[in-house]
């Protein structure tokens, strides 16, 4: 996954409730939590992403830490949440609605 997509996260939720696929979705959570801390990098450094403020990508960050952290308690109940949370933040984003 290179882009990171309100379905795409959607369909990992559905995958976590549906067919307790834990450990593939744990490493799909890790995957983005990679890309996102790229992005910070990225925007941090100056060499791209002036649309997206430091800060925004900085809480996805977090609370993709905070699910990764609960789905490794193996705690689907309480990462969903979470997830829809995460989806809704770039649904936003998609939109074009980014609140610094």
């Amino acid at each position: 996954m290179l882009i990171i997509s309100k379905q795409s996260v959607e369909n990992l939720i559905n995958r976590l409730e549906n067919t307790g696929e834990l450990e593939h979705c744990r490493d799909e959570v890790r995957r983005m939590l990679e890309i996102e801390s790229e992005l910070l990098w990225w925007a941090e450094s100056g060499k791209c992403c002036a649309w997206q403020a430091s800060a925004n990508l900085a809480g996805k960050i977090q609370l993709l830490k905070d699910v990764l952290n609960i789905l490794e308690e193996g705690n689907v109940k309480r990462a969903t949440p979470l997830l829809r949370e995460y989806a809704s933040q770039l649904h936003k984003e998609e939109a074009g609605i980014v609140l610094d």
